[in-house]
């Protein structure tokens, strides 16, 4: 019984992952970049000029008189205070619609000069949090597919890491084992190691990733409470993520509440924490207040929010104290464990390793699988050729996609039309003469071609960015411009990386057509 239970259980974790292998590689690749999207959206605007040494007080008094100017019939304003990850001042409004003329609302962000407030002119880019919302969304599918497929790819993963474990009874003894130069054996260590590592962050990821998605999975189950269409299912989500607030009584007057005096009340309250928003929010109706964002310094909550309101006699502040319900508590620690906002830099380096070692975990697993079906005949079917050289396209093509991501954010007109579209069709096409490349060159050395195309992408994102901005390497060192050095050193590293990957595979396939032995990689 246990022989046969095992065995269901092998054939359940083999094609758990392989019928979404591609898509979920995918998802732990962007997903895992998507933990740097404030750095990537920084390096993607070279205009911006950073302001560390500004004072709050003058940061929003900067703010404020921009925001009046460009943006005084908003109903919402808010301005973003210099952090670690986002050194320089922005603002950003809502424009309000207008349904006559088929205008939709929409939010505008534009970062200031911190000397003297202007407003910078900055390109077009899709930037970091399109790229992040590559791994739920898919880009160029109906969202509701997008999120449908992630899901299904979401539950088969979470599938394929519980009957991983069920598998292998001396899984942490596996881990131990690395058989080198032994073909498919040595695949099987590999994939031991990147699965058993980061096991607690596959499951955590992979879970609270499903569960943020349950409003499209389980939505009938909303509509027998709530009722179908986008109108009841706001109801919803309004009633799940509800707030709870601990209201107090200011010593401020109605008159005078503005920014200023909110802006000192909340530090006296919150004092060893940085401002991280000031917002006024629902300007001009007799619901306007003002919100103080500080950025948390403990635990996985990311921020604590203040709220201002003038009533009759006194100003309230309404502070923050999670979420109303255990429900929506859970679901609120889930989404913060899965985006890993509160992370510092050490962790988030921390959760984007691991994600890679799961995009890693899902590539080997898809090598050992097409190995073992090469193995069965001695000439493999075309459907098994196929899907072999595919797998070369898609493997190594989304990382040279995202190197070609970024060098169109430099190499694009900064005055071209769609230029943020641009760029995202830049790595989508990408990805696609890679895997044309794959299925029709003759050349028997292509994953090494691939690696050695990766490096030189990789190689050259520091190099145009230094031969078209003003930043470099050493502009950023002598400048302290730590984020800058640091994208432009990841750039490097990555190459390297691959370019060791180049180095391996092209002596192993030089030592295997000597000794005529199978090949690294099929």
């Amino acid at each position: 019984m246990k022989a046969r239970f095992r065995q269901s259980m092998g054939w359940l974790h083999t094609w758990s992952g392989v019928v979404f292998a591609w898509l979920l590689y995918f998802i732990f690749v962007t997903g895992s970049v998507g933990y740097f999207e404030n750095e990537i959206d920084r390096w993607m605007k070279p205009e911006i000029v950073t302001s560390n040494d500004v004072s709050d007080k003058q940061a929003i008094e900067l703010a404020m008189a921009q925001l009046a100017e460009h943006a005084d019939d908003a109903s919402q304003w808010y301005v973003s205070l210099p952090t670690s990850r986002d050194p320089y001042i922005e603002i950003s409004w809502l424009q309000p619609g207008d349904p006559e003329n088929q205008v939709r609302r929409q939010w505008h962000e534009k970062p200031l000069r911190p000397e003297s407030g202007e407003v910078l002119s900055v390109r077009d880019t899709s930037g970091g949090e399109t790229l992040y919302r590559l791994h739920y969304n898919l880009h160029y599918v109906p969202p509701l597919a997008g999120y449908i497929l992630t899901s299904l790819a979401g539950m088969l993963m979470l599938t394929g890491l519980v009957t991983g474990v069920i598998i292998h009874r001396k899984i942490f003894a596996e881990f131990f084992t690395f058989r080198n130069a032994k073909g498919l054996r040595s695949w099987l260590d590999i994939h031991n190691v990147f699965s058993v590592l980061p096991l607690p962050f596959h499951f955590m990821i992979t879970y609270s990733g499903v569960m943020l998605l349950m409003g499209v999975t389980m939505s009938q189950v909303i509509d027998t409470q709530y009722g179908e269409g986008r109108q009841m299912h706001r109801q919803f989500y309004d009633a799940s993520q509800l707030e709870d607030y601990t209201t107090i009584a200011t010593e401020i007057l109605p008159a005078q509440l503005n920014v200023d005096a909110a802006l000192a009340d909340a530090k006296q309250r919150v004092s060893d924490q940085a401002v991280n928003f000031v917002g006024v929010i629902d300007r001009n109706t007799a619901n306007e207040h003002i919100e103080i964002w500080f950025e948390a310094s403990e635990g996985v909550e990311f921020a604590s929010l203040l709220k201002y309101h003038a009533r009759a006699e006194r100003v309230e502040v309404e502070i923050a104290s999670g979420k109303v319900g255990r429900a929506a508590a859970i679901y609120d620690l889930l989404e913060h464990l899965h985006e890993g906002l509160f992370a510092d830099i050490y962790l988030r380096w921390l959760y984007f390793l691991c994600g890679l070692f799961g995009a890693a975990m899902i590539a080997s697993g898809m090598i050992i699988w097409l190995k073992k079906q090469m193995m069965k005949e001695a000439t493999p079917s075309m459907l098994i050729v196929l899907i072999v050289r595919l797998n070369r396209g898609v493997l190594l093509g989304l990382p040279i996609a995202i190197g070609c991501y970024f060098l169109s954010n430099r190499l694009l007109p900064v005055a071209m039309s769609d230029r943020a579209a641009w760029e995202m069709h830049t790595l989508f096409t990408a990805i696609l003469l890679c895997c044309l490349y794959c299925l029709t060159s003759r050349s028997q050395a292509q994953w090494l071609t691939m690696l050695r195309c990766t490096t030189l992408v990789y190689v050259l994102v520091p190099l145009v960015n230094m031969l078209t901005t003003d930043h470099s390497v050493i502009n950023s060192l002598l400048n302290e411009d730590w984020l800058m050095l640091g994208f432009d050193l990841s750039m490097l590293l990555f190459a390297g990386c691959f370019g060791l990957a180049a180095a391996v595979v092209s002596r192993q396939n030089a030592s295997s057509h000597i000794a005529k032995k199978e090949p690294l990689v099929c």
